[in-house]
């Protein structure tokens, strides 16, 4: 098991306009109990919002024109099985949201209108589903500069494959890679961030449909995906979920540097104790292949510690300044001469050297983002963020 000491850190974020400390690994409830959600530690967010049961009479059913009712079933029992292999594997938390409520009284998946038939009471429910995962994509900014959101799906296809979300239709997949890769398609994806920080510079189709995929990590572990390399798209009448609510408001297509993949899972990979077990273990290693593949160098290093785990007691009683800078970074309490690293948020070191007692250095030359810097002597090790602009 990683170092869990993380774990007791408190990180205040805030939540329906009131401030609230959430712990990595605690369970905390929305009114009435009918959300849940468990604070993480990851950079990875999993939402549940079509696999509760509860069916209080207090509360209406939807019955507007077009409303979807049917629960996507042992999708939040597939939820908490992806959660426990990654604490694991890890020793550390995804983020997790669960709407606990039947799809039939609220449908966390769809605008407040829909989502509730218009019912003020139910209302609040939905406000707490969408309040906790804001939550959590802000807890996770306080501990990482990037993250993904996995929005949990089941379907009733008949082809018994899954079928992964980015927002583009089964018309648009089935063209070229040389559209995928150009205005309108690429700015559409709910992975669009990861577009233009990906570590290898991929381009958009091989993140959606290459080799190194989410699809096709799935594909190598035995289970048939679309898009991937070996279905890099549905046939012409074939059903395929593209994404919804939650994979447009929560990934990166609008903003932010949070991306969203809507994962649809075919029932022989649900409806079993066994099959699901087996499913969520592989689902937990491709999301953690994924990150270490696209989103940060040796992220299995450290995991919830990636950028803050170091093997020394942090002893500096040190101030740096200004934070943010456009230039020199001075520091405050530095008694001797310490070693220094300057480390990307992909774990790069670009810059290192001897920095003298109460000095500075210069970053007025490196571009502008989020930065470590490492200062070492032969007593301490101290790790600080950054921001050059």
């Amino acid at each position: 098991m990683k170092n869990l000491g993380i774990l007791i850190s408190l990180l205040l974020i805030t939540i329906s306009g009131k401030s609230q400390t959430f712990i990595p690994g605690q369970v905390y409830y929305g009114t009435d109990s009918f959300t849940e959600y468990r604070a993480g530690n990851l950079p990875i967010i999993l939402s549940a919002p079509h696999g509760g049961y509860l069916t209080p009479a207090s509360l209406p059913d939807r019955v507007c024109a077009g409303c979807v009712t049917g629960r996507d079933s042992y999708t939040q029992e597939l939820t908490r099985q992806i959660e426990a292999s990654l604490l694991f594997k890890t020793g550390c938390y995804p983020h997790v949201i669960i709407n606990r409520l039947h799809r039939k009284k609220l449908d966390a998946n769809r605008e407040i209108i829909e989502a509730t038939d218009s019912n003020t009471v139910t209302e609040t429910y939905w406000h707490d589903y969408m309040n906790f995962v804001d939550s959590a994509k802000d807890l996770l900014y306080e501990q990482y500069p990037k993250g993904i959101f996995f929005d949990i799906h089941g379907h009733g296809h008949t082809i018994q494959r899954i079928e992964l979300g980015y927002l583009l239709k089964g018309s648009e997949l089935r063209q070229n890679d040389s559209a995928l890769n150009t205005t309108p398609l690429n700015s559409k994806t709910s992975i669009l961030n990861l577009k233009f920080s990906n570590l290898n510079s991929y381009s958009h189709a091989e993140l959606i449909r290459g080799t190194h995929s989410f699809g096709s990590m799935l594909e190598r572990k035995g289970y048939p995906t679309v898009p991937s390399d070996s279905i890099p798209h549905p046939l012409s009448g074939e059903p395929y979920f593209n994404g919804g609510y939650n994979t447009v408001k929560f990934g990166s297509r609008n903003g932010g540097t949070i991306d969203a993949i809507q994962i649809e899972s075919h029932q022989s990979v649900r409806f079993t104790s066994n099959a699901r077990t087996l499913y969520a273990d592989s689902l937990a290693e491709a999301m953690l292949e994924y990150i270490e593949k696209h989103y940060f160098m040796n992220f299995s290093n450290g995991y919830c510690n990636y950028l803050s785990s170091i093997p020394k007691t942090e002893t500096y009683d040190l101030t740096i300044y200004p934070n943010p800078t456009s230039g020199k970074l001075f520091f405050n309490g530095l008694n001797k001469n310490s070693n220094y690293q300057l480390i990307t948020i992909q774990g790069k070191i670009i810059q290192s050297g001897e920095i003298e007692a109460n000095s500075s250095i210069d970053l007025s030359l490196i571009p502008n983002g989020i930065y470590f810097i490492k200062l070492i002597d032969e007593e301490n090790l101290l790790v600080k963020k950054i921001i050059k602009k």
